[in-house]
């Protein structure tokens, strides 16, 4: 059992301390983009983040430190691609709408991506709402299950 133990605890620490260098993207999704913004995610001063549409400079949305919590989350992860490649983490990630309903939000410099309804309809809500906002024009709509046409 000790022998067990140990064994379990090096590869615990093998994983943690190795270098893991980069992660290849995942393969694209498949489907055709029916709307799609590049957004700007700027960290503001208290905590907060204003979601600005990369085109216009407007500001889409603003979020006060302990809102939005699975956006935090989400910019994290991408952010966090971007400096394990020394990239710098200030540009604008696209969110899209595809013909097969999935919103993806990518990021252009690294290629990652997410397919936003993976994480339930109310946190896809969250980005929906923020697509509807910079595209209202578009034939989209935000609705209980997130953005539709």
């Amino acid at each position: 059992m000790v022998w067990v133990v140990m064994a379990m605890a090096l590869l615990w620490a093998w994983g943690v301390t190795r270098d893991e260098g980069f992660y290849t993207p995942p393969s694209p999704q498949s489907g055709s983009t029916v709307s799609s913004a590049n957004l700007l995610f700027v960290d503001a001063p208290e905590g907060q983040i204003l979601v600005m549409h990369a085109a216009t400079g407007n500001e889409l949305a603003r979020y006060s430190s302990g809102e939005a919590s699975f956006l935090r989350g989400i910019l994290r992860s991408l952010v966090r691609e971007r400096r394990v490649r020394d990239l710098e983490s200030d540009g604008a990630f696209q969110l899209a709408l595809l013909d097969n309903g999935s919103l993806v939000i990518s990021d252009p410099e690294t290629g990652y991506w997410m397919a936003l309804e993976a994480f339930g309809v109310d946190n896809r809500r969250a980005f929906a709402e923020l697509l509807y906002r910079a595209q209202p024009s578009t034939a989209i709509a935000v609705s209980d299950r997130g953005v539709g046409r």
